[in-house]
């Protein structure tokens, strides 16, 4: 059976106390725990302080530490004998300077959360995404370093260093208070505590020492419902009836329609070695997100595009970045031109702050490449099953495509409108 017991040796004061690990004949280890007691205190046969007069200094604290580190050495045990590690002292020490939170041989990502982050960014350069089999994106990599930068920000402010045992309910209610200051968004402080908390699930995987309050339902934060627009059939119809005699602008237009009837992603059609016209379809073998295929029925508009373009769809000689900023700027003018300038209440990003502001906008400046996909399934939604739908767009699940999803608040105030209006008709209603 194995056993736990603490000792102090010598008689000098302060002295190190020991802790002594064995099982049977199996091993016998003993290292120091790093905390130092008065030997006239402690009884080393009865594994308790003694009973004197007058109080002991850090008793109480004494006495929680070597409860913690007696559960954490079981644990670690119980890890270790499991994977056919062999017990030495080397073992004993390292798990005793993993809970006291002390790096070993210059390891300070063991100990230091935002080490631990900028050594796991480093690494996911390379790392594969073992669910899609593809190595972790720039765009992926650069969201990471983003939160990285305000944790540091956070440091510097306080003039602290983070260990992965502070990453607490505390931290989470002061980190918050210091993104409000910065006037960042919901949305965006969402994003860096969702971020914090897979940090430290990896450190948690890695098995250096972490606060479990980063599992709480209360380590979150409630991000504000996107006002995203779409784009009615109606003023589909419009942009394609749109009379365009610029030639680069006029293949931005088919591209939009493209992508307005298909709900592919605008770095889809970047990838056009993977996308093939076949018998009133299109193929694409994978997406470049999910990397799901998918076969899309051409729509009559498509087919439109692709009878003007001798049965291609459009091409630009561009990065999908570039193509990206490209096509965001130039459906704005598309949809402005095509008349598309109600105002409605939406988020817009402030160039001077990079922040979005609520307010309201004429809704051609608030569209973007993500229009497209929105409005696909806004379109179809209620009319087609929601299988037909995600087979189309390779959502996992109904609550994914249901985020797509954009009945605007003009539509639902239209219904109370034509509600008034047909009780006003019966004249159950009068107006004085």
């Amino acid at each position: 059976m194995a056993s736990i017991k603490y000792l102090v040796k010598g008689k000098k004061n302060p002295s190190h106390l020991y802790i002594r690990f064995y099982h049977s004949k199996d091993f016998d280890l003993t290292v120091k725990t790093g905390i130092l007691i008065n030997p006239s205190h402690w009884n080393n046969k009865l594994q308790r302080f003694k009973t004197i007069a007058g109080e002991i200094p850090d008793q109480a604290k004494t006495i929680k530490y070597t409860e913690e580190l007696r559960a954490f050495i079981v644990s670690e045990y119980n890890k270790s004998y499991s994977s056919g590690e062999i017990m030495a002292t080397q073992w004993l020490s390292n798990t005793v300077d993993r809970f006291n939170n002390r790096p070993k041989d210059g390891a300070d990502y063991e100990t230091y959360f935002v080490t631990f982050v900028e050594r796991w960014i480093e690494e996911s350069k390379s790392r594969v995404n073992m669910s899609s089999g593809k190595v972790i994106s720039t765009r992926t990599i650069r969201k990471y370093n983003t939160t990285l930068d305000r944790l540091k920000e956070y440091e510097k402010l306080n003039n602290i260093r983070l260990r992965h045992s502070d990453i607490s309910l505390k931290f989470h209610q002061k980190f918050i208070s210091y993104l409000v200051s910065k006037k960042y968004g919901n949305s965006t402080i969402e994003k860096y505590i969702s971020q914090i908390k897979m940090f430290s699930r990896e450190a948690e995987v890695n098995g250096y020492k972490i606060n479990p309050e980063y599992k709480s339902r209360r380590f979150s934060y409630r991000r504000n419902k996107p006002l995203d627009p779409y784009l009615s059939i109606e003023e589909i119809q419009k942009i394609f009836d749109l009379e365009i005699t610029d030639s680069r602008l006029d293949k931005i237009r088919d591209l939009f329609i493209v992508g307005l009837w298909t709900g592919l992603r605008i770095s889809d059609f970047k990838e056009q070695s993977r996308l093939q016209i076949v018998n009133n379809n299109i193929l694409i073998s994978q997406t470049q997100k999910t990397l799901a295929p998918v076969t899309i029925p051409i729509h009559p508009q498509v087919q439109f595009v692709l009878d003007k373009r001798k049965g291609k769809l459009p091409s630009f000689n561009l990065s999908s970045t570039a193509l990206e900023v490209l096509f965001n700027k130039e459906i704005k003018r598309i949809c402005k031109e095509a008349g598309i300038i109600q105002k409605i209440i939406g988020d817009k990003r402030d160039k001077e702050t990079n922040r979005n502001v609520r307010g309201i906008y004429p809704k051609h400046e608030l569209v973007s490449s993500h229009i497209c996909r929105r409005s696909f399934v806004t379109n179809h939604y209620g009319k087609l099953p929601s299988l037909a739908i995600m087979a189309i767009t390779t959502h996992s699940s109904e609550k994914q495509l249901m985020d797509y999803v954009k009945i605007s608040q003009d539509q639902y105030i239209e219904m109370v409108r034509e509600h008034w209006e047909k009780e006003e008709s019966k004249k159950t209603l009068k107006v004085v």
